[in-house]
């Protein structure tokens, strides 16, 4: 495999980076000039002034949040409308930032909190130039079939990288059990214990609970991922073709995935309105499965989970609608950004609003209508 055009390739592209602190600036030039071209910026206004005279040659834009006179959600908005094409990265200090609103106007790739770690701020931006170059090759293409190629392949790196997170908890938790285990022996005596013993023993039993609760949860999710990953393996091997796949057929088999984890909760799934859909079908059935775990997990005891499908002239929508408790840490959780990255590989967006007055969350898998001329399919 030739690597070294495609390091080249990529060292040769230019990120932009926009922050009022000098010191970040020149941190970040630093850090991240050893691997592409950095332009820094003190302001949204000079940042602006830079796009509009090289904007065609930027493939990154990445911005502070906090800064006097624009925030860096407004500002990565204003550069979406203008410059779709650049890759849009938000990072701030502060952890009270509306991530909905960054994901849904701005159209964030991903969010770094400072301060940076090093390891994680160069791989990131590695990440990024690496999703620019691969929609620039899509673009060049202009073929429905290899579109549908790059998504699953983009999908099974996504889902592998998200592998890494859990599995570091579980080492983490899998240390922390088996020094209280020793501990615990440590303490033990032959005769009588204490009160204050037993309670002691008791406190750490309930610890260890606790963490082997968060180790089965962890799991469970490295399992929900690893089905995808197979699955696409596969499919990768196998003639893509241009068929499209019924919604309805796919929401129904996730429902019967999921029920079993929906106890006191009723969920419907309106079906008038079916439509077809092109793209890796093992893609839809991943992001559906863990947006509808998640909306059952946040979901108040007892609530009904609806779900729609509506179709459009322009795109057509999953909807999961259910009443949730407004609560902070509810909205973007970690697991969602495979399932943003996941439908972004293909022209699709993960949607989340709230209805105030009804305590109803809703979320909205937006997919592009399929061309026509493309072969049905109910499978």
């Amino acid at each position: 495999m030739n690597v070294q055009p495609e390091t080249d390739a990529i060292r040769g592209r230019t990120i932009l980076f926009v922050d009022d602190e000098p010191l970040s600036l020149k941190y970040f030039k630093a850090s991240v000039g050893r691997y592409a071209n950095v332009v820094t910026a003190d302001s949204p206004d000079a940042a602006l002034k830079i796009l509009e005279s090289q904007g065609d040659a930027i493939s990154v834009v990445v911005s502070d949040e906090r800064m006097p006179r624009d925030s860096g959600v407004s500002f990565l908005s204003n550069v979406r409308k203008s410059w779709p094409q650049a890759v849009r990265i938000l990072t701030s200090a502060y952890a009270n930032i509306d991530l909905q609103q960054a994901i849904n106007g701005a159209g964030i790739h991903c969010f770094l909190p400072k301060p940076w770690d090093l390891d994680e701020l160069c791989s990131a931006m590695q990440e990024a130039l690496h999703v620019e170059r691969a929609q620039d090759r899509t673009d060049a293409k202009e073929e429905r079939v290899a579109d549908a190629e790059n998504a699953s392949l983009e999908l099974l790196a996504v889902l592998s990288r998200e592998l890494v997170r859990p599995l570091q908890s579980l080492e983490a938790e899998a240390s922390v059990l088996s020094a209280m285990s020793e501990l615990q022996t440590a303490l033990q005596v032959p005769n009588r214990q204490s009160q204050t013993a037993s309670w002691s023993a008791q406190l750490r039993a309930g610890k260890a609970g606790a963490a082997a609760g968060r180790m089965q949860r962890d799991i469970a999710y490295c399992k929900a991922l690893a089905e995808p990953i197979s699955a696409l393996a596969e499919s990768l091997c196998e003639p893509l073709s241009n068929q499209t796949f019924s919604m309805t057929e796919t929401a129904s088999a996730v429902m019967e995935k999921v029920t079993g984890s929906a106890s006191g909760k009723f969920i419907t799934l309106d079906a008038r309105n079916d439509f077809q859909y092109r793209a890796p079908k093992q893609v839809i059935t991943f992001v559906l499965l863990d947006v509808m775990r998640r909306t059952i997990r946040l979901a108040r005891n007892g609530a009904d989970i609806l779900i729609e499908l509506v179709p459009s002239q322009e795109f057509n929508e999953v909807r999961i609608i259910a009443p949730i408790p407004r609560a902070p840490g509810n909205h973007i959780p970690e697991l969602e950004r495979a399932c943003r990255s996941a439908l972004w590989a293909f022209g699709g967006e993960l949607l989340l609003s709230s209805d105030n007055t009804a305590g109803t969350e809703t979320a909205s898998i937006r997919l592009p209508k399929p061309q026509t001329g493309l072969t049905a399919s109910t499978h």
